[in-house]
């Protein structure tokens, strides 16, 4: 060889189209039975290469040994599967120098189970170019825990597939002007373990003990001890888990435990809530019960029988049937236990609960109380007479029907009367059926026609907004009909029926005290009620006055005195048109007063000249009284307008 200085390189072509030619370095040379001049080779200068190891069971791995014929990998990661590749862990990181090549993993052993670490590849003093070994072996990583070997091995040791991450190529030095190519090389990968068994079992064998397999090859099925069963040992045999499934310890098998189901059963199952509730002393529940025994441990009676105290609880005859009549038994209820007595409905007597009390019938299951009682209508039945025996069927009335006497007969009626039942009597043709009414007897009649019986013709009338004979002719009301209500006129007058607000013979014109035009008519303000009277007392004092002026005599007057006396005349008029408007305002009260002053004046001129004092004398009384009348009349309108007007500021306010 000599030293490195004068390594000669001699460089081979790779082909792996051809699976047994001696340059075919395929995965598969990595198997030792290949032969020390077979290896496996990765394609050059790609640094991220993986080998995977897929397995059909779950084993043990005891060690892995990675014979490299090239230098050794700069970084590697192992991983591991338990569930057939559907999720990795990761065993280790391995590097000839952590810190470079994994500077984020910490050093060292791990201190939980889910720590990883990286650990440095202790290189052996040879030449680089033939590589070197690594040897893992997982039980190591709990180096740093205090553990038992059966927890590391439970732990760690356990796979699916095996999965050898190589990351980061070493290369050669430089030879003369070239630089070498650099690549991944293995002699051998030697994975050694055994079944996985969780320490129930001390050898393996095959599915198929006829296989003519080698004896060196590892067999994934656990011959099982401690009555576990499974392909690893995984389970509880059947009927054996009354205690929960656990793996083997150093100093404890931890065997699965029989049910016990006292001789009925053969199958049972762990339950975990029972478990936890006797404190861990026994969770087996047995299934399928034989021999008529219930409970967790067939130790009980099923329902409807009972114990049988001649045999012990394991006898195949120790329950009994119950002789219960389940028609007469309490549901869901079973017989004593101890004893097959019955428990019976309320109504329910005898000592297989099978005979109906004195005074109930019909026992059915259906039924809470077992029996019911007679229960017979008393309008309806025959008194101090029982019901049947067998049907409960009651003794009725005439034309009273049903199994309680509750109902009259078909076209009866008034079983109320506590002497049978009444026919209905329904007109046949006036009625749309000959059954009436069960308690009020009335009859379904025809249109047109009405009473009891459907014997009366009714009266009929003319549809709303009409008036008249129906038999003649309906006429159309002739109002306004926004104005009146909804039938419009009197049915035989055609009288307008006005609604409130609204007046007119043909409710057309707004009622008094209410504003705005037709159509729209609204109720006056309150006000309007405090002086309203005022004004109609006014305007009949204003009509005296008026006949007053009629009857005084102008015959032998001058035409001047004439004149002036018909001018009072109208001006009065006047004054009584104004007084008649409901909606009179304030300036049109200023203008009453105003002719009133006129009035008086003209009045006062002409008493020196009118032959008939005492009337004048008279007449000037009167305008005293309407003056009066006006001014009070005034000043009210001006109290009621400022106080609207002081609310009004209010509101918007």
């Amino acid at each position: 060889m000599g030293v490195p200085e004068k390594w000669q390189m001699k460089c081979c072509r790779c082909d792996s189209r051809t699976p047994h030619a001696f340059n075919s370095h395929r995965v598969e040379n990595v198997l030792s039975s290949t032969g020390h001049m077979r290896w496996w080779q990765s394609q050059n200068d790609v640094n991220h290469v993986s080998l995977q190891l897929d397995l059909d069971n779950k084993f043990q791995l005891a060690n892995l040994l990675l014979d490299f014929r090239s230098p050794l990998p700069g970084g590697i990661v192992i991983e591991r599967s338990i569930d057939f590749g559907t999720t990795w862990k990761i065993y280790q990181y391995l590097s000839t120098d952590c810190s470079a090549s994994f500077p984020w993993i910490p050093k060292g052993f791990p201190q939980t189970w889910q720590d990883v670490h990286c650990k440095d590849i202790q290189t052996q003093q040879r030449p680089p170019q033939y590589g070197g070994k690594i040897e893992f072996n997982p039980v190591d990583l709990a180096s740093g825990m205090t553990t038992s070997q059966s927890q590391r091995i439970n732990n760690l040791a356990e796979f699916t597939n095996l999965r050898i991450n190589f990351t980061q190529l070493s290369r050669f030095p430089h030879q003369g002007y070239r630089l070498p190519s650099a690549f991944y090389a293995l002699n051998e990968m030697k994975v050694q373990g055994s079944c996985f068994c969780h320490g129930h079992a001390d050898r393996c064998a095959a599915l198929d003990a006829s296989s003519g397999e080698p004896s060196a090859v590892v067999h994934g099925h656990c011959m099982c001890q401690h009555n576990t069963a499974g392909p690893n040992c995984d389970q509880c045999a059947s009927f054996y888990n009354d205690q929960p499934w656990r793996p083997a310890e150093d100093d404890n098998p931890n065997e699965c435990r029989r049910c016990n189901c006292n001789g009925h059963s053969h199958k049972c199952h762990f339950d975990l809530s029972v478990y936890q509730a006797n404190g861990g002393m026994s969770g087996g529940v047995c299934e399928d019960c034989q021999h008529n025994t219930a409970g967790r441990n067939c130790e009980l009676c099923q329902i409807n029988f009972f114990r049988n105290q001649r045999y012990d609880l394991g006898h195949p005859e120790v329950c009994l049937p119950c002789e219960c009549d389940p028609d007469g038994t309490v549901p869901d209820s079973s017989c004593d236990p101890m004893d097959g007595r019955c428990v019976c409905k309320d109504n329910v007597q005898g000592d297989r609960c099978h005979l109906c009390k004195p005074g109930f019938t019909q026992l059915t299951n259906s039924n809470p109380q077992g029996c019911r009682d007679c229960a017979c209508n008393i309008l309806g039945s025959r008194s101090h007479v029982p019901c049947d025996d067998e049907t409960g069927r009651c003794v009725c009335l005439p034309n009273v029907v049903g199994e309680k006497c509750d109902e009259c007969a078909v076209n009866h009626w008034k079983i109320a009367s506590g002497e049978g039942c009444w026919p209905c009597n329904c007109h046949p043709q006036n009625s749309l059926s000959l059954q009436c009414n069960q308690f009020t007897g009335q009859c379904p009649c025809r249109e047109g026609y009405g009473g009891l019986t459907c014997f009366t013709v009714e009266v009929q009338e003319c549809p709303d907004r009409t008036f008249g004979n129906v038999r003649t002719g309906c006429r159309a009301c002739d109002c306004n009909f926004q104005g009146t209500e909804v039938i419009g006129c009197n049915k035989l007058t055609g009288g307008c029926l006005c609604r409130s607000g609204f007046t007119g013979l043909q409710c057309d014109q707004c009622q008094r005290g209410y504003c705005g035009n037709y159509h729209h008519c609204e109720a006056c303000h309150p006000c309007f009620q405090a002086y309203d009277d005022d004004f109609q007392r006014f305007g009949l004092r204003q009509a005296a006055l008026k006949n007053s002026t009629q009857q005084l005599q102008v015959g032998g007057m001058t035409s001047a005195f004439s004149t002036r006396l018909l001018e009072v005349e109208r001006k009065i008029q006047h004054i009584q048109q104004m007084l008649e408007n409901p909606l009179i305002t304030e300036q049109g009260l200023d203008q009453v007063a105003n002719t009133i002053a006129t009035v008086r004046q003209t009045v006062g001129s002409l008493s020196s000249e009118i032959l008939l004092m005492d009337e004048v004398s008279s007449l000037s009384i009167d305008m005293d009284a309407l003056d009066k009348s006006l001014l009070l009349i005034t000043v009210q309108y001006q109290n009621k307008k400022a106080q609207f007007e002081a609310s009004r500021s209010i509101d918007l306010s």
